[in-house]
Order: C-alpha cells, then structure tokens, then sequence
C-alpha cells in the first residue's frame, strides 16, 4: 500500500528535528574523564585529540548548541542554566592550570569559554601554517621506530587540518617515505608502486611488518655471531639429537663393545666345557 503524501511529510519533518537535550539531573552525574581521557596542554599540541573527545561528548547528551550556537537569554530557563553549568565545568575540568588559567572568566556561559579556548588555540593561523608545514616536511624518522615516527607526522597533520589547512592523503604517504631511515630504502619502490594507493594508514602497518622483520633478523644474526665464537652452533648449544650427553654415548658404546666380547668368550668356553663333561677325557 502506498504511502499517503501526508505521513511522507511528517516523517520527513520528523527526520530534520532536533534531538532534545539530556535531562540535567543525567548530564550533572557525567563522569567527564572517562569520556575525554586527556587534559588540554599548551605544550603537548593535543588541542585536536581533546576538540575531537569533547564534540563526541556534546553530541552524546545534544549539548553541541551550547558552545556553538546558544538560545537568546530569555529562552534560556532554570534547566538549560544547569547544563550550561554542567559543560562549562566539563571545560575547566579537563584542561591542565596552565590553560585553565588563560580561559577561566567568573560568571561565563559556555559559549564564552568554548571560544576563549578556540582563539587561544587557533589564534594565529597563519604562524601555525607555517610552523607545522616546517615541522611536517623536515622530520626526519632517525632512530625513531616506525610507530614513534608516524605518529609525530600523525599529529603534525591533525594539527594542519584543525586550521583548515589539511595535508592530502597522497602527500602525507609521499613525505612520510621520503625521510624514512635509509635501512628502510627498499621498500619505497613497493609502497608507490601499489593500486589502489596506500591509505597513511595502510602504508605505516607496512612499515611495521618490515620493521617487525627487520628486528627478527638482527637478532639471529646476533645468534649467529654469539655461537660463531663460541666454537659451536645453535644445535650444539642444547647437545646431540637423542638427548643424552656425549661422553655418557661413548661410554655406553664402549661398555656394550666390552660386554658384548665377554658374552662370546664365556659361551665358548661353557660349550668347551659341556663338551668336555659329555664326550668324556680328553684325548
């Protein structure tokens, strides 16, 4: 049965509205810090790993609109004030001194401090390009292992991309293969010739196997040269196959030889004597 142009409407309608926000006496019971697991630092350049946990936060209880685009104040009752409490404090409590310090205005909605912190962190736009795009095409892997390394070029290009400057898939593949530690110089050819392209991401889990295999090989041959001169091999080490020791082998082969003549002798001379015994004197 078709659907009437009435109840098409309605759902349409409905699809656009607004979520409401959480009840205040839910919000106020948010434990903030097992949501947003960092602080704010001014010397840790993680403004985008906390701008990214404190949105997701702001979504989950429908908040968003309080520090992007607040009610005018007479639309402003008894439980949106509590919310706003609620994320002002959120705010506070997960920046470190330093930054709280910078932001903190007695009697500030939301809205106020949530900007106060943008134009400290993004201020300056232009000095930021330039540092960061500096810092991205000159970092060298070094004796960083491939983790460490791509991380740093990770964050560097997180940081581009918060002040509209993203850095492209493509290029960020290119640069991160281009200051790799030269140990690693064979496997550019094989990361450019792939197609599709790889992704930063597909590229760096490459980069560990190779690592991974790398490591694997200094240590047999750290093995190897450990045995070298020590006379021996890595299956001498542990002793013969059969599990006993060599001298003990010997030994046992001797003792067997020893045994084995002994038994022939004494068979021979019981005959001689059994013989003796039934075919009577000797002649």
């Amino acid at each position: 049965m078709a659907n009437s142009p009435s109840s098409n409407s309605s759902s349409s309608i409905s699809d656009h509205v607004a979520p409401q926000p959480a009840p205040a006496s839910v919000v106020q019971t948010v434990n903030i810090h097992s949501h947003v697991p960092v602080l704010l630092n001014m010397n840790e350049s993680n403004y985008s790993q906390w701008r990214c946990f404190l949105d997701s936060v702001l979504h989950k209880f429908s908040l968003d609109a309080h520090v992007h685009s607040p009610p005018p104040l007479h639309q402003r009752n008894t439980e949106w004030r509590m919310n706003d409490h609620s994320v002002i404090n959120w705010l506070y409590t997960t920046v470190t001194k330093d930054v709280f310090d910078l932001i903190h205005k007695p009697c500030s909605s939301a809205f106020t401090v949530w900007n106060t912190m943008e134009g400290l962190f993004c201020d300056n736009d232009l000095q930021h390009i330039v540092y960061f795009k500096v810092e991205f095409r000159s970092l060298q892997q070094g004796d960083m292992n491939i983790s460490h390394y791509c991380t740093r070029l990770k964050t560097l290009t997180d940081n581009l991309r918060d002040i509209e400057k993203p850095i492209s898939e493509p290029n960020q593949v290119l640069n991160m293969l281009r200051n790799l530690n030269p140990k690693y110089r064979h496997v550019i050819p094989i990361i450019k010739s792939k197609f599709p392209p790889h992704t930063f991401m597909s590229a760096r889990s490459y980069l560990l196997m190779e690592e991974l295999h790398e490591l694997h090989n200094a240590k047999m041959e750290v093995d190897q040269a450990f045995f070298a001169s020590h006379g021996g091999s890595p299956s001498s080490a542990f002793g013969p196959a059969d599990g006993g020791s060599g001298s003990g082998s010997n030994r046992n082969k001797n003792c067997n030889k020893k045994c084995g003549r002994g038994s022939v002798f004494n068979y021979g001379s019981s005959n001689s004597s059994a013989t003796n015994g039934t075919g009577g004197a000797p002649q």
